[in-house]
């Protein structure tokens, strides 16, 4: 008898995700009768994103590196381990690099690494304590907290590494807020729900910065 193992979600972005960063004219110039159409393909990899005519070059190697990302469930039986709450630079930032609060379930942390690396976006990521539940379940269980990210601020000297104070929380994190904004004295911005697409995010707010820059 085969059982079949029970996976975690890690929100893959979904066409109307991805559609958000597109003209959305439908002007069909790219052979696709919607820009949604389009960010389907996209997401299939049926389609190069500078097929939209719209999109500057930069952008477009973007969204075809958010495409081309793995995007394999996670299970389970992985749930609940923790990475330590350390500063982790990817792609060598400097100090104008964002700065991205996380949890500190481990496999939270090595998707998000390895979509900042693969799209090669440098910024600095923080995992804060939630007792290694993932971001959605942190929030469910109360347990992703504004004193946690305070902390974990000051006990990694984030302000010695980085030139503005300011932070992108999770789009599962939106509630939290207001309460991280007045503990921490940082502005707080709210990225995308999907993880998959910090890095469209970052390019669409001038937050992003490529590794070669």
């Amino acid at each position: 008898m085969v059982v079949e193992q029970e996976m975690a979600e890690i929100y893959p972005p979904d066409p109307e995700d991805l559609c958000e960063f597109l003209p959305e004219t439908d002007c069909a110039k790219c052979g696709y009768q919607s820009c949604m159409d389009f960010a389907a393909a996209i997401l299939k990899k049926e389609v190069d994103a500078h097929k939209c005519s719209d999109l500057h070059s930069e952008f477009a190697e973007l969204l075809n590196s958010t495409a081309a990302l793995k995007k394999d469930p996670i299970p389970y039986n992985v749930m609940m381990e923790q990475e330590p709450c350390n500063l982790i630079e990817v792609n060598a930032p400097n100090e104008k690099a964002p700065l991205l609060i996380t949890c500190n379930f481990g496999q939270t942390v090595t998707i998000l690494k390895e979509i900042l690396e693969k799209t090669a976006t440098r910024a600095f990521l923080l995992p804060t304590f939630t007792h290694g539940y993932s971001v959605d379940n942190a929030i469910h269980e109360k347990m992703f907290k504004a004193i946690e990210v305070w902390k974990a601020i000051q006990e990694n000297a984030v302000t010695e590494k980085i030139a503005h104070p300011q932070m992108i929380i999770p789009g599962l994190a939106e509630s939290e807020k207001n309460a991280i904004r007045q503990l921490t004295r940082w502005n707080v911005l709210v990225g995308p729900v999907s993880g998959f697409l910090v890095p469209l995010y970052l390019m669409e707010n001038g937050l992003w910065m490529n590794k070669n820059a």
